[in-house]
């Protein structure tokens, strides 16, 4: 029996976040000119902050694609505007299903998608983040409270000046079970702040 998509992408997005964590601690390494010593404790603290946060993400990204599905194909659109009859104009009259008669477009649930990302998504992914990390660091809430009041804006901020590319990417090309892959494989780079921020 073959692996879910679930597993697969857990897998695969721990394994470029651990990635992440590995060059962010060469980086600040370097900074200081010291030889290279992996820093097991923030390796096992940032890897287990991705298996938490994965399957979060993979339930986001499935429960938003099934509000506002993609773009629609070019087969249906061809489809839906041609003139010959579909199955359901066979039907006499009273047996026909109902249909509504306004669709949302592809473009109306793409934007959708795109601003639920840049704000519910990125707004709970920081918080989350810095509240996860710094439990795993043994700090308390009084002190977690006061990382979000401080770090929310700054990383924010960085988040938006690639996610937006990542996001207009992930919901015109990339299949809805791989969208968390996709973003790990984009966010190396992310990964590496947020390790960075850390103090891996």
């Amino acid at each position: 029996m073959p692996p879910s998509p679930l597993t697969v992408t857990l897998i695969q997005s721990t394994i470029l976040n651990a990635i992440s964590n590995i060059l962010a601690q060469l980086i600040d390494q370097r900074k200081t000119n010291k030889p290279f010593s992996l820093n097991t404790i923030a390796l096992i603290q940032f890897v287990t902050y991705a298996v938490i946060i994965v399957p979060i993400n993979f339930s986001w990204q499935r429960y938003v694609e099934a509000q506002f599905p993609g773009f629609p194909s070019w087969r249906r659109d061809t489809d839906n505007n041609s003139n010959a009859p579909g199955p359901d104009d066979l039907l006499p009259v009273t047996e026909k299903p109902f249909k509504t008669h306004q669709q949302r477009s592809g473009l109306w649930n793409f934007a959708m998608k795109f601003i639920l990302d840049q704000t519910v998504g990125g707004v709970f992914n920081i918080v989350l983040f810095v509240v996860l990390i710094n439990l795993l660091k043994g700090m308390g809430w009084v002190r977690i409270w006061e990382l979000i009041c401080e770090d929310f804006g700054p990383i924010m901020i960085a988040r938006l000046k690639f996610r937006p590319i990542v996001s207009a990417l992930m919901y015109t090309v990339v299949p809805v079970d791989r969208r968390v892959v996709f973003g790990s494989a984009c966010g190396v780079i992310w990964g590496v702040y947020l390790s960075l921020y850390a103090v891996v």
